[in-house]
């Protein structure tokens, strides 16, 4: 009763009313991928009393073999191990780097950031 019903009730055959919506699936423009530039987040531990606001703008810059996190003059964070991708990147940029802070741990410990 089903598939003949439709078939009886549309008229023409019911693979031909989806002809359109298959040819539609298989369009380039239906899911289309679209890669950015890469985009780097670390997760920094937040120095005790250092005050941070998930969304403000931070700059990022090496001190020693670690990286540091400034908000203004003060620093609020701290990233020990840096990979090599990063690293190189922020060599290209005299060693620093503006960042935007994503997350803001729940404890607040440790934060995500993101470089520009």
């Amino acid at each position: 009763m089903g598939i003949d019903f439709i078939r009886n009730a549309s008229g023409t055959p019911y693979t031909k009313r989806w002809a359109k919506g298959l040819d539609r699936t298989k369009a380039p423009t239906l899911m289309d991928i679209c890669l950015s530039e890469e985009g780097r987040t670390l997760t920094a531990k937040l120095i005790p009393k250092g005050a941070a606001r998930q969304g403000a703008t931070v700059l990022v810059q090496f001190k020693g073999p670690e990286l540091v996190v400034l908000d203004g003059l003060r620093q609020v964070a701290s990233i020990a191990n840096v990979p090599t991708s990063v690293r190189a990147a922020l060599e290209v940029r005299q060693g620093m780097a503006p960042a935007v802070i994503e997350r803001i741990g729940v404890l607040g410990a440790t934060m995500e950031i993101k470089l520009k």
